[in-house]
């Protein structure tokens, strides 16, 4: 892995040519695990959790390894893997603070179900609706997820 190469490849998508300006411009787009494994944009072979980066400047997308992303962009996509994993592995559990923001932002959820969540995600002891409306919106989630696997 270089982090040399990762921060020219970033810095050439950007609008500023400086590094400290132009990771400020990135945001998380898309996260998703690759069914083949892929590069990262800093040369990194092979890896399977990758996230799409989109510039709020020039609208410029990045796909950039799941590490890159959270060693020298500071983005949250490592919180949301772990949810993905942890659901997907029992679906009673629940999303964390990051995956249910992402899940909000990208519509997969709407303002209702976030709140819900949010009311609800911390707590030990749910009344059988709690639980089925939580694991319908886990569910919701995962599609989402899975969907993006298969674009």
């Amino acid at each position: 892995m270089s982090e040399f190469r990762l921060t020219n490849e970033i810095i050439a998508r950007s609008s500023s040519s400086n590094w400290a300006a132009a990771k400020l411009e990135w945001t998380l787009h898309e996260i998703y695990e690759a069914d083949e494994p892929e590069t990262c944009l800093c040369g990194h072979f092979p890896i399977k959790e990758l996230c799409v980066l989109r510039n709020r400047i020039n609208d410029a997308r990045a796909t950039v390894g799941n590490c890159c992303v959270k060693k020298f962009m500071g983005l949250p996509s490592n919180l949301i893997f772990q949810a993905v994993k942890r659901v997907r592995a029992d679906s009673s559990k629940s999303l964390n603070a990051e995956s249910l923001s992402h899940a909000l932002e990208k519509n997969w959820v709407n303002q209702w179900e976030y709140d819900f969540y949010a009311r609800i995600m911390a707590k030990r002891n749910l009344t059988p609706k709690q639980v089925e409306k939580k694991q319908q919106i886990n569910e919701k989630f995962m599609r989402n997820i899975r969907r993006l696997n298969s674009t």
